[in-house]
């Protein structure tokens, strides 16, 4: 099968490291931003945040379905309306209403979220349509995550950098909003005019949204997506109170801690992608997953004055990201190929669109969960007890890194087992009646 060209590599992939700019100030900065500048309290942002992304699982799949039921034009469609959509999400949760700063950030969250949603799904589930060869598909997602890691580089840069500036918070998250929204747009306007649109597919039968509970490789990789989207997500959303509270470090080394710890996730793409194409994805991701544990479990025993023993638990686990970014996507487009030999129905909108909604759940359920076990522990700025924050801090997300990987025990569909089905499913396409 002809590979993918440079050209069509990029068109593709450049959207990922804008789309990747405001990541770090939404999920790390601004729930602390919250408590500290507009003085909510912990446990509320926490809910509201929850509450936010409870309306993705509805909007998520709705648009999935809607994707894979209209003309393949909705691509295009879904994604310019969705940038549109994020401007005053972004507007009413960086300037939040006097006296309604709970309300702007419930209201601000639920319009960002659903943009992004509409730019994100369409934008994953490309993925499937730029080729059939698994790895040419690796190479696009690895591209396409390498710009994505180079925004987020960007997104750790930019508190870093605003910070020894003397830039307040807010004026940080005001810097990312503009370096996200001008490239934004450049880089979307380049994926709808080079990226050929997704070919529409026959439907031999009726797309049932039930038929997905069937489909026994989805369900695995969704539940290993969600729990290990959590264990990503409360250290994220608690990694500035770590830092400043529990390490007692200053505001200025949360940039640069962030800028190694997805640093060597950048640099550790290469050798995901080139294991790989020696060996099964799954098993390598649970490696990854796995070896994690032991590698963010020393984090419970930090405390004051121990920002150098902190520094190297960053650049292992960011090595281990770099695994969590490039498989699972991969692992999701061969699963859209399994469904739709098995089934006979085109559903890789919904399906990508299930694990957007998972992830989606699991961050929300992370915030929740973290912020709201500091506030059931009544903690409080400055910490009574660094210990607390960080066991809640780096030893829950071990415990949900390990059902991840207990989740996936057993993962049926293989790389071997792909490559067949997709041969299979190459002389079946035409015939309405094959199984």
């Amino acid at each position: 099968m002809k590979p993918l060209s440079r050209r069509q590599l990029v068109s593709y992939a450049l959207p990922g490291l804008p789309l990747a700019i405001p990541t770090v100030g939404l999920y790390v900065l601004l729930p602390t931003w919250y408590v500290e500048h507009w003085s909510l309290s912990l446990g509320l942002v926490g809910l509201l945040l929850m509450l936010a992304r409870l309306s993705d699982l509805i909007t998520d799949p709705l648009i999935g379905h809607w994707l894979d039921c209209g003309h393949p034009a909705r691509f295009r469609q879904f994604i310019l309306a969705g940038a549109f959509i994020c401007l005053p999400g972004l507007g009413m949760l960086l300037s939040p209403a006097q006296n309604a700063e709970a309300l702007s950030l419930l209201a601000g969250s639920v319009l960002l979220y659903l943009g992004w949603t509409l730019i994100q799904v369409p934008y994953l589930s490309w993925l499937t349509s730029l080729s059939h060869d698994s790895h040419q598909r690796a190479r696009a997602a690895s591209v396409r995550e390498g710009f994505t890691l180079a925004g987020l580089l960007i997104s750790a840069a930019a508190p870093a950098l605003g910070l020894y500036m003397g830039l307040t918070t807010g004026q940080v998250l005001l810097l990312m909003a503009a370096l996200t929204v001008i490239p934004g747009m450049l880089a979307l306007t380049c994926l709808l005019r080079e990226t050929p649109l997704p070919v529409r597919q026959i439907q031999h039968r009726p797309h049932h949204w039930r038929g997905i509970l069937r489909n026994r490789p989805a369900r695995m990789l969704l539940g290993s997506w969600f729990f290990n989207g959590i264990a990503n997500g409360v250290p994220a959303v608690l990694f500035p109170l770590f830092v400043t509270q529990t390490l007692q470090a200053r505001e200025a080394d949360r940039g640069l801690l962030i800028l190694l710890y997805f640093g060597a996730a950048v640099a550790s793409l290469p050798l995901w992608l080139a294991l790989s194409r020696r060996f099964d994805k799954v098993d390598i991701w649970r490696f990854c997953m796995l070896l994690s544990v032991p590698a963010f479990l020393p984090a419970t025993l930090l405390g004051p004055g121990d920002l150098n023993l902190f520094v190297p638990i960053c650049l292992l686990t960011g090595l281990l990201l770099g695994a969590d970014l490039a498989l699972p996507h991969v692992m999701q487009a061969e699963v859209c190929d399994w469904d739709r030999f098995r089934f006979r129905c085109q559903r890789r909108g919904l399906l990508f669109a299930c694990w957007n909604a998972a992830n989606k759940l699991a961050l929300a359920l992370a915030a929740m969960i973290g912020l709201g076990l500091l506030q059931l522990a009544e903690w409080q700025i400055p910490a009574h007890s660094s210990l607390t924050l960080a066991l809640i801090y780096a030893g829950i997300p071990c415990v949900f890194k390990t059902v991840a990987v207990v989740w996936l025990r057993g993962y049926p569909l293989r790389q071997a087992g792909h490559q067949a089905l997709r041969a299979r499913l190459a002389g079946t396409d035409g015939d309405p009646h094959a199984d």
